[in-house]
């Protein structure tokens, strides 16, 4: 279900699409282009149990520390795989960057910020998700575009594929409960 809700920001009108189910409208790859996020499900053949068993790190803790070094060969091989299957679809050249796993969000991610124009050395990301985000619990992430602030409730096992192009930026709420995710960065020159 889709609801629509006018925001004022700065006096400028913007429509708000909440998003419970992925969009029906666009296909993922133009969501990507569009709205600077590919929202997917996991097949069910990807296993990514193996992550209970390893600690989540709040990120308010210094970054150092957020990869539990036991989890490193589990995440290397998800971050070829989301190359394989999704990376290398979409961008002949691309590089893999770093993965990591954290739990919460930190300060600087609860407003609207793109990483790569913040610095960092990738500009496009794949965050996983180890939990439900729902309205209830308040947990989600938003993504902006010129036109669009969509609010995306990803479940357990989806996906959300940021675009870091210049023109998006994105921000994450964590209001309760817990909030896990794996994170794959990428290089990919043609979002320059």
């Amino acid at each position: 279900m889709k609801e629509w809700k006018q925001l004022e920001t700065q006096n400028i009108q913007k429509i708000v699409r909440i998003d419970t189910d992925t969009q029906d409208q666009m296909t993922p790859e133009q969501t990507f282009f569009v709205d600077g996020y590919w929202l997917g499900t996991l097949p069910d053949d990807l296993d990514i149990e193996m992550f209970e068993s390893f600690d989540f790190k709040d990120c308010n803790q210094p970054e150092e520390i957020w990869l539990d070094p036991k989890a490193k060969s589990d995440l290397s091989r998800i971050h070829q795989w989301f190359a394989d299957n999704y990376v290398s679809k979409m961008f002949d050249d691309f590089e893999m960057k770093d993965c990591a796993m954290w739990s919460g969000v930190d300060e600087g991610s609860r407003n609207w910020h793109n990483d790569f124009e913040d610095g960092d050395a990738f500009n496009s990301n794949i965050l996983v998700y180890m939990d439900d985000n729902t309205e209830e619990n308040g947990n989600n992430i938003q993504v902006a575009s010129n036109d669009y602030i969509n609010i995306l409730y990803p479940s357990r096992r989806d996906f959300v594929w940021l675009n870091q192009k210049k023109c998006f930026q994105h921000r994450a709420t964590h209001k309760s409960g817990v909030r896990r995710v794996l994170s794959f960065e990428y290089l990919v020159p043609a979002l320059f």
